[in-house]
Formats: structure tokens, sequence, C-alpha cells
């Protein structure tokens, strides 16, 4: 958040206003406000007062100088003088509506143009074509408005607030080039001119050249009254710059001139919550809230706080609250899904991230708390456009960037997953050494659609009946209690299935997302390896059985031999003994199984091969 002054203080004089009625005091004073020379006019102005107080010219300068000075106020008080004295010059009429703009009175001073501008319809000088075009932009007529300055500019080249003006009609149609050359332009004619620096600043700023920005606001601080915006502006820079010491300096300098500003608080509360100085932050969402109670980023600021120190209660309360205040406001959205997301309430959260891009399409940090959901339910694919949209929409997302290449890793792509933890550790990410078993991990990249697995496991009337064994040494063995999982083939498990037939390894493991496993049905095989499956309809199916068990084996061992002499011979006698000892087994028999009418009774055997006495 940064802020942009309109500070403009409107003087002006026709051909026919400036002559020796008003004396030539006033008049030099009058020119010394066009250069943007606005104490010197004022000075001026002052010294013409007090040679003759019907000055009314001197009143409408000392006017300027008061709106100058941010004192609308008295801005008003002095105008109504010159009006008093001339009831119907264009000038004193002209400037009370922009001491009305600056008591962001709109409608009145509205009305007050309206005036105006029926008092001149055909200008005839450069003063003249500048008071139409100042009542022009007051009407939101920004291309009579411009030109009308132009022409002023035409009329008197050395018109510094005209070149002011006017470059902020040019930056208002985002016309930097032509903004930048007018400012330019200011300040050769006056260096000590103070708002052409905050407008250069203000349009660095949106270009993210900061020091170049930072340099100008601090040339408007040196050469301008109200400076409390630059201070502002410069402080939003300071923390992006993580100077967060200048920073809050910045902002307490600006409580000095303005020490009600809610939006004062609310920033130097977000510096103190980088710091993770929560008490501290607090306090100044506190009393931002306290000052503007109907502002919504101050209450997510606030339950972000809430949240950080596990006061679910009060973080979701805040949070609803700025919904309320702002349904339109993308970042409430995203803090409130964080609070689901904390409290693993992941629908929920995902409504609401869902919300916060609709409303901001280019929220960053949106697309990346749905990465989280997609990643955390294994919807790879997901989950990479979901963070590929992070780190388009903020290239410098490095948390974007380092889960990305995590779920790189879980589709086997080494090579993607590698460049994004570079890509992490360049934009300051830590990444420790580490050691793992060697073993990789892979899943399928596609969604799992629960819709279709529920249907296909509602209840019909077939069955499948199968037996399950393994063989061993020429002997059958019954899958005795193994467990025994049938599921429904979606186009999920086929994805996963074929994954595993091309990349399942002794060093690579294939599985399939905890969701997809869940729409499983379970048997228990009996003493002989038999299990039912029953109430299923026609369709495909995958069924796999786990066979582990020790096998109990006998071996000869040998104890020592005794060898004695039988005559000539020399005999040698080895003595043994049977020792048991078991075999881990452990053997995945699978098939897929088609059941084609509704009342089919499919019978299957699962084995390592053929074992006839395994059949059922």
């Amino acid at each position: 958040m940064k802020r942009i002054s309109h500070f403009f203080g409107m003087l002006l004089v026709t051909g026919s206003a400036v002559s020796s009625a008003y004396s030539q005091t006033a008049e030099t004073a009058l020119t010394q406000w066009m250069e943007g020379n606005f104490r010197q006019a004022k000075n001026t102005a002052a010294d013409a007062i007090a040679a003759d107080k019907n000055n009314a010219l001197a009143y409408l300068v000392q006017a300027g100088g008061l709106l100058y000075e941010g004192n609308s106020t008295a801005a008003q008080t002095a105008i109504e003088k010159a009006i008093k004295l001339s009831p119907n010059n264009v000038l004193f009429q002209a400037e009370l509506a922009e001491c009305y703009k600056s008591q962001n009175n709109m409608p009145q001073a509205k009305r007050q143009a309206d005036k105006a501008l029926g008092l001149l319809r055909s200008p005839r000088s450069g003063m003249e074509y500048f008071m139409r075009a100042s009542m022009e932009n007051i009407q939101s007529k920004p291309d009579e408005a411009l030109a009308d300055f132009t022409k002023a500019i035409e009329m008197n080249p050395r018109f510094v607030r005209a070149y002011a003006m006017r470059a902020g009609l040019y930056f208002d149609k985002n016309q930097m080039d032509l903004a930048l050359t007018d400012l330019s332009k200011a300040t050769d004619i006056n260096a000590q001119y103070g708002y052409p620096y905050f407008l250069r600043g203000w349009i660095y700023h949106n270009q993210q050249q900061y020091d170049q920005a930072i340099a100008e606001y601090t040339k408007n601080i040196k050469y301008d009254l109200r400076v409390s915006d630059s201070y502002f502006n410069r402080a939003v820079i300071y923390r992006i710059q993580k100077k967060t010491d200048l920073a809050i300096a910045d902002y307490n300098k600006v409580l000095e001139f303005t020490p009600k500003d809610a939006d004062v608080y609310g920033n130097r509360g977000n510096i103190y919550y980088d710091q993770q100085k929560y008490d501290l932050a607090m306090a100044d969402y506190n009393k931002a809230i306290e000052l503007s109670p109907t502002k919504a980023n101050f209450y997510v600021s606030r339950g972000n706080v809430y949240r950080v120190k596990q006061q679910m209660d009060l973080a979701f309360k805040d949070h609803n609250k700025a919904i309320e205040l702002n349904p339109k406001y993308s970042y409430a959205y995203q803090a409130r899904g964080e609070d689901y997301y904390s409290t693993k309430e992941d629908e929920k959260a995902m409504v609401d991230f869902k919300k916060a891009v609709e409303l901001d399409p280019r929220s960053s940090y949106g697309f990346m708390y749905m990465g989280f959901i997609h990643h955390n339910k294994q919807q790879f694919n997901d989950a990479i456009a979901c963070y590929t949209k992070a780190i388009e929409y903020n290239p410098n997302n490095l948390d974007a960037y380092n889960n990305r290449a995590a779920v790189y890793d879980a589709l086997g792509n080494t090579k993607q997953a590698n460049l994004d933890r570079k890509k992490y550790s360049d934009l300051g990410g830590t990444i420790a050494a580490s050691g793992t078993s060697g073993k990789k991990i892979l899943y399928p990249g596609s969604t799992f659609d629960p819709t279709v697995a529920k249907a296909a496991l509602s209840r019909g009337v077939a069955t499948i009946r199968g037996r399950a064994c393994s063989k061993y040494d020429g002997r059958r063995f019954d899958a005795a209690g193994a467990k025994v999982i049938l599921m429904p083939v979606t186009p999920y498990l086929d994805e996963w299935y074929k994954l595993r037939e091309k990349k399942e390894s002794k060093t690579t493991w294939v599985y399939m997302s905890d969701e997809a496993y869940k729409y499983r049905i379970e048997a228990v095989a009996d003493a002989e390896g038999r299990f039912v499956f029953e109430g299923l309809k026609p369709g495909k199916y995958f069924v796999q059985v786990i066979h582990s068990f020790n096998q109990l084996k006998t071996a000869k061992v040998y104890d020592g031999s005794n060898s004695y002499q039988n005559g000539p011979v020399m005999q040698t006698t080895n003595y043994y003994h049977l020792q048991d000892y078991t075999v881990e087994r452990s053997a995945r028999f699978e098939k897929f199984v088609e059941i084609e009418e509704e009342n089919e009774n499919k019978k299957i055997t699962l084995t390592s091969g053929l074992i006839k006495s395994c059949a059922l």
C-alpha cells in the first residue's frame, strides 16, 4: 500500500485581473506561486496585505500558500475575503472550489467548479487556460483539462504549476514518459519545487525502480512541507528491501504529522509481524482498528496474528469480519482459507482459496495454497498447475518452487525437480544436505475421481469367489489369514498400474494416492486361502493379495566326525543332527477380473503360477 498526493493549491489570474489595483507586490507573489515558490509567494502576499488590506489578489495568493501547507480552513477564510472584495472574479470562485476539494468535499467542489467554468467560457491568456483546466480536472474531464494545460504552457513556458498538473494527468493515463518529461521541465525551472519529486518517486515506485524512487521521495522531503506521503511511501520500499529499522523510523515520522493515521499503524504492524514481534504487531493492529473500524485489511492482519498464536476462534472471527466489511477482498478469503487449512478443514479451505483467485486472478499465494491441498491429496498434476500459476504471478515465490520440486520428485521428473530446487536456493531458500535409502516413491500424476469409484462399488448381486496359494519347494502354502483387496478399475487405477509396470524396481516403488486407496473392499482368506466378495455390480475389478508367511524347513547340521584305524584302512564317521528353521516368504498376486452379468458368480485363483490343488 502506497499513497499519491494531489496537492496543487491552484492560484489563477486573467490578463485583466493583474492591474495596478492589486499592487506590484501582489503580482510578484502571483508569479512566485506560478513557478512553485510557495513560501516566498505567501510571504510576499502577506507584505501586500499589510500594505493594503483590500488587496484581493494578495488574499488569493495567501490562500494558495495555505493550501500548500494543508491548511484548507484558513485558505477558505482568505479566499472568502477576496470574494467579498470582488464577488464575480473568476480567480476567487475557482480557488474556492480548490478549497472544497482539499477538504474532500467533492460535491461542493464540483458545484463551485461549475460556477467558475460558467464565468470563463473563452480563455484569452495562459492563466485563463490554466484556470479552466483546473476546474475541468475537478469535473473529471481529463482530456479537456490536458488540452487546456498544454495551451497554458504554450502561452507561458515557465508555468511550473501547469507542467506539474499536466504530468499528473499523463500519470493517470499511464503515459509515464510524458509525465517524466513534464516533471523534469518543472524541476529544471525550479529545482526546489517539491511536488515533482514526489510524483516522479511514485512513478519509479510503480516501476519497481526502488533506489530511484527513494532518491525522489527524499528530495520531496527536503523541499516540500507536506511530506508525510513521501515518508509513508519510502517506508513501504524500505520494507520491501528488508531495511526494517529505516521503515519503522519513517512510519514513526509520519505519525508526528498525522498521529491518527490508521494506515501507518497497520503498515508498521506488518513489519513487526515480519519480525515475529507479534505482541507489537497486535498492538498496532488494535490501534488501526480503533481509528478505522471499517477497514477490512486491519482485521485480516490481526486475524493472522491470532492464527500464529493458535487462537483460532479469534482468527476466524476477524477474518469473517473482514469478509463482511468487504466481500470482494481477495486476501480476506485467502487468510480465512489459511485458517481452515491450519485446522485441517481442506474442503472449506479450498472453497476460500478458489474465491480468492476468482477475485484476484493473479493471487500467487491463493494458487500456492490450492497447490498445497492438491499436493497433500497426491493430486500431483493439479498441484503442479497451481504451483506454476503461483510462480507465474510471483516469480520470487520460493515456497512454490520448493513444493513443485517435491511434486516433480513424486512423478519421477528428477531433472525438473532439481531445477526448481536450484531456483529455490537462488531466491534465498535453504536446502540442507540429506541422505536417503536410495529408494524412490512415484505416484500417478492425474487426479483421482472418487465419484467414479463410488459408483462402481455401489451394491449389486454378483460375486467373486477365490483362493490364494503360494508354491515353494514343490509344496502348496495356502494364504491363510491373508488380506485380499478388491478395487474398481478406474482411469486413475489404470494409470497407476501402467506406471508400476513401467517404473517399479528394487529401488523404485509406485504408490497410489491415499484417497484412491480408500475405495476398496477387503476380505480375509480362511485357513485354506479362500475368500469371497459379494454384492458387486458388472464391471472390471482389480484383486490383490500379499501372501506373507514363514516357511518351516529342516536342515542337516554337521556335528563333527570320528576317525579310527580298521586294520590297514583308516575309517571316518561323520555325525549330523536335524535342525528346524524358518524362511520368510512374501509374494504379491494380482488379477484383473471382469463381471459381465448381473448375477454372475466369478471364480478366480491367485497364485504365482499353475497350482492345480489351489483351485476352488
